[in-house]
């Protein structure tokens, strides 16, 4: 067994797929199945609907579909044929010399609009250069965004909505805190916003960072609402978000910098109104916390610490 798997690791173009896309089509309609090999998650869309749904990969069957929902707009299988197929992995070929764009399918949409990923890929390497806006009503271009230089590309899942629960669990907010929150990052009513991530190799804390997109109506496109971190929440109430960054410490205990940010409906951004450091120390005997107001030092490290570090404050 073991010159088996050496053999098999030296074949000059054997590559391992991660990721698939297929297209069918049958005259003018058209069926696309974008697959996740390691999660064993596929993602359909045809130009019927313009609305992307998550299948079992085997059973090509909704997973979150019901008994009373059948996919009455899905083209039969046996009507259609295979018209492109391309797969890319984590072991190069080494005979693609150029790099190849391609689009991936995200399962995220918001109500009026959905995404596909722009990945350049040239043999083991891939890299997300862009993201595709389509309009759900006829499958239309809408935009392309391409300025987030160090987001990740996440599969699937590159484009995400809501609000973190860890930001709930780290922070204890309150009960009637939970009223207040919304998706709706520029509080204008309508359910078209999203956000990208930044992560690390650190697979046991998975340090995040975020980055804010909404549908401006004047402009007739998504803008970036100049807001990034790592815990952010939004107050409809307020029209504020609230970001947070914790930074821990030798003596487990953490230092914790909460901005608040102030939305201006006419300049479409976010500005900065407050900020308020805290040192807090936990008693893991007592089950005690201890809080009191940051010195100049404790300050000055937490806003100069890079989110997605694990260093600690040396006193």
């Amino acid at each position: 067994m073991k010159y088996f798997l050496i053999l098999i690791f030296f074949l000059p173009n054997f590559v391992v797929a991660d990721y698939g896309i297929q297209i069918k089509t049958n005259g003018k309609y058209k069926e696309e199945y974008h697959y996740d090999y390691g999660t064993n998650r596929v993602v359909y869309i045809n130009n019927i609907t313009n609305t992307p749904k998550l299948l079992g990969k085997t059973s090509f069957e909704s997973e979150n579909k019901d008994e009373n929902n059948v996919e009455s707009d899905k083209i039969p299988l046996d009507k259609t044929k295979l018209e492109s197929e391309f797969k890319f992995g984590c072991i190069p070929d080494k005979s693609e010399k150029k790099s190849k764009n391609v689009e991936f399918l995200q399962h995220r949409t918001t109500k009026d609009y959905f995404f596909k990923v722009i990945l350049s890929i040239k043999g083991c390497a891939t890299k997300m250069v862009g993201i595709n806006i389509y309009r759900k009503r006829d499958g239309s271009l809408l935009q392309t965004i391409d300025d987030f230089d160090g987001y990740a590309f996440m599969s699937i899942d590159t484009i995400k909505q809501g609000y973190h629960l860890y930001n709930d669990y780290l922070f204890g907010s309150k009960e009637d805190d939970q009223s207040i929150n919304t998706d709706d990052y520029n509080f204008d009513g309508d359910n078209n916003e999203f956000y990208i991530s930044q992560t690390t190799d650190d697979v046991v804390d998975i340090p995040i960072i975020d980055r804010y997109y909404a549908f401006n109506k004047k402009k007739g496109k998504f803008v970036y609402l100049n807001l990034e971190g790592r815990y952010i929440t939004f107050d409809e109430n307020k029209k504020q978000a609230t970001k947070r960054k914790f930074c821990s410490i030798k003596d487990n205990g953490a230092v914790i910098v909460t901005e608040t940010h102030q939305y201006d409906v006419n300049k479409n951004h976010f500005t900065l109104i407050n900020s308020l450091c805290q040192y807090k120390k936990f008693d893991d005997k007592s089950n005690d916390e201890f809080s009191r107001q940051c010195t100049q030092k404790e300050e000055n490290y937490c806003n100069n610490e890079n989110e997605l570090d694990k260093d600690y404050l040396n006193f």
